[in-house]
This record gives C-alpha cells, sequence and structure tokens, in this order.
C-alpha cells in the first residue's frame, strides 16, 4: 500500500448535496465501508444524468443529503471482501445505477430491486454516490460487471444507466416482430431505446422530440420518423403519420405530467405503454378516453431499469460483439473529476449541443 493510499484512507473527495439547490466539493467524506461479499471501487469515469439534477433541485430525497451524488460509473476495483471470488484488485468494471439484492428474500419472490440497502439512497450514513473519489458495493459478485478488453471506458459508462434502464423500459413493451413502437422523449435513454426496440424487432419506430442533435442519433440508431411536439399534438402527429391507425406500444422516457394519458391515447387495444420517466409534479394526468372510460385492454407498466452483473454483462456483449454503438450519445467529454460540476450544469441548462456530458476522473 501506497504512503498516499495510507493518509487518504480515512477521507476522500466529492461533491455532496447539502439541500434544495445546493451541492458542494466535500473533501471530508468518509471511505465508503464494505463487507465480505463487498468492494471498493475506484471510479474511472461517470456521466452525468438528469436524475442528479432533479435531486439536487428538489432534494425530494431527503436520505442523500450529506451524500454524494451520482450513479453512473465505470471504474476499477479497488479492495474486494473475503468472500468475494469473481473480482480482484484492478478489474475493470461497470456498475449499474440499480443494485438488486441477490440474497434477500424479495430476491426469492422475484424482486430485488425492493431492497434498497444495496443503494447509496439507503441508511448507511457512507454509502453515497459516484461522484467521489471511492464508490463502495454490498455485493461485487452479484453486482459488478467485468468490462470485455474491446469495449472502451466511454461505451462502459453508458452501460451503468443509459442502457440498463432504457432496455428494461423496452423489454416491458414485449415487441414482436414488425411492431410499431413510439418512444416519447429523445434524450440519452430515449435514444439507446431506440437502440432497444430496433433489436427487439421493431419495424417501424416514431420518436417525439426537438433537439436536431438528438433527432440526427435517433436516425442513426434506426427511428424510422422523428415527430417534433413544437409543432404541434403529438398525439395527432403519430396518428397522422400511421393513418389513424394505433401504435403496438409506446416507450416514454420523457416529457411532463401529461406523458402517460398522451402515450395511453396513441396506443392500441392489447398495447403496451412503458414508463421510464420520472415525474416531480404532484399528480398525473389520463384522459378517460385514452382508457375507454375504464375499460380498454391497455396496459401501463411503471417499470425499474434492471441492474446486477449478469444483465450488465449480456448487455456489454451486445457491445462487444458489434451489435450496438453507446458511444453515438456520449459527449460532451470533460477531464478532471471538478468538471462533474460543469457537466451538470450542462444537463440543468438543456444546452441543445449536449446530449450525455461525461466526465474521466484523472
Amino acid at each position: 500500500m501506497s504512503i498516499k493510499l495510507e493518509r487518504e484512507i480515512r477521507f476522500m473527495k466529492g461533491y455532496v448535496l447539502e439541500g434544495k439547490n445546493i451541492a458542494k466539493w466535500h473533501d471530508d467524506l468518509p471511505i465508503p465501508s464494505f463487507g465480505s461479499y463487498g468492494a471498493l471501487i475506484k471510479p474511472v469515469i461517470v456521466a452525468a444524468c438528469t436524475s442528479d439534477v432533479h435531486l439536487k433541485q428538489t432534494a425530494a430525497m431527503p436520505i442523500i443529503i450529506g451524500k454524494a451524488l451520482g450513479h453512473e460509473m465505470a471504474g476499477i476495483v479497488e479492495k474486494v471482501g473475503s468472500e468475494v471470488k469473481d473480482f480482484k484488485p484492478g478489474d475493470r468494471v461497470v456498475v449499474t445505477s440499480n443494485h438488486p439484492a441477490w440474497r434477500s428474500v424479495e430476491a426469492q419472490d422475484g424482486h430485488p430491486l425492493t431492497v434498497n440497502e444495496c443503494h447509496y439512497f439507503s441508511d448507511s450514513p457512507d454509502r453515497g454516490g459516484v461522484f467521489a473519489e471511492y464508490y463502495s458495493v454490498v455485493d461485487a459478485d452479484m453486482t459488478l460487471a467485468h468490462i470485455p478488453d474491446s469495449v472502451t471506458w466511454e461505451q462502459a459508462v453508458v452501460i451503468s444507466d443509459m442502457t440498463t434502464t432504457a432496455f428494461s423500459g423496452v423489454e416491458k413493451l414485449e415487441i414482436k416482430y414488425g411492431d410499431t413502437i413510439v418512444i416519447l422523449g429523445i434524450g440519452p435513454v430515449g435514444l439507446t431505446g431506440i437502440c432497444g426496440a430496433a433489436l427487439k424487432g421493431a419495424a417501424r419506430i416514431i420518436a417525439i422530440g426537438s433537439r436536431k442533435k438528438c433527432a440526427e442519433i435517433a436516425k442513426a440508431y434506426g427511428a424510422n420518423d422523428i415527430i417534433n411536439y413544437k409543432d404541434g399534438e403529438i398525439v395527432e402527429q403519430v396518428l397522422k403519420l400511421t393513418g389513424g391507425k394505433p401504435v403496438d406500444g409506446v416507450l416514454i422516457t420523457g416529457g411532463n405530467s401529461d406523458s402517460i394519458g398522451k402515450a395511453l391515447q396513441m396506443v392500441k387495444q392489447g398495447g403496451i405503454v412503458s414508463n421510464i420517466a420520472m415525474y416531480f409534479e404532484d399528480s398525473v394526468s389520463i384522459p378517460l378516453e385514452a382508457l375507454g372510460f375504464g375499460i380498454n385492454e391497455k396496459e401501463l407498466k411503471v417499470c425499474q431499469a434492471k441492474g446486477g452483473r449478469n444483465y450488465a454483462e449480456r448487455l456489454l456483449s451486445l457491445v462487444e460483439n458489434g451489435r450496438y454503438n453507446p458511444e453515438l450519445i456520449v459527449g460532451p467529454v470533460f477531464h478532471g473529476m471538478e468538471k462533474v460540476e460543469h457537466a451538470l450544469d450542462l444537463m440543468e441548462k438543456h444546452d441543445p449541443s449536449v446530449v450525455k456530458p461525461i466526465v474521466y476522473f484523472d
């Protein structure tokens, strides 16, 4: 162990949420602990997310106040617990944004994500986010994912949240070959959802968004049509494109409290709406007509991103074998931990030239 690490072993630097609209750098955070099944990770690359921005703006989860923000990261294993079998110091790993509690009664019942103890919004005071010099996981063998040698850091960090979130939402749509799918929102999650829908066999993908840069990427990823919500009512625009025929499924990745209602209006009877967007309004609006006044056969699925080693390594395999190119959404790229603050600011201001800002911690 180096002299430098000996000096750093008690404290680390991190970007900490102090309250609503207040986040600052601290250099006295305790390095997070980990047990016999856990591991300590040193972030190499992180990504800014609108969820981080929303948490900063609203402090909606008081348990995070006093902790480092951030949940998208790829890094290097620093230490492992005595019971860890498949990872060792020096391994390159992706850490998914959600950490399923695989060794739980809830997991045996099919709901490993309902346990919060593995997340940084758990009650544990030293389990903060990834915008810090170190990050820990509770269950390394079940949570970490090996990064193949041919996969770059930038590709890997997109897997951690954008891909796990978007692809989880796409899976809920139960897409059949030849389906017509709407992607409502073409930020980084929506763009990734386009890839997922194409891989699942959608024949026609209609993407809804306004940013020119994102529209270009959407086309590159497989969108057939781009609808700009600024040009008029989106339900009318979608149905005009389809000749009045409702679509097979809608993936909601953005918008506002009206998005769920609009999605239900444009989806067919027997169709599915999958929501992976977060809302901070007091309620959402669903017109009764969209539900056939309560008797239409339509499904609304509100889903959480899958996490864990198996899922992440499957997604990394798509990248490794050339089936999926996540790097198209990356940019701009910054170097230096302190650039996290600037990356979040760009997301908060909705800079039209920005898709997914990432930061190398070097």
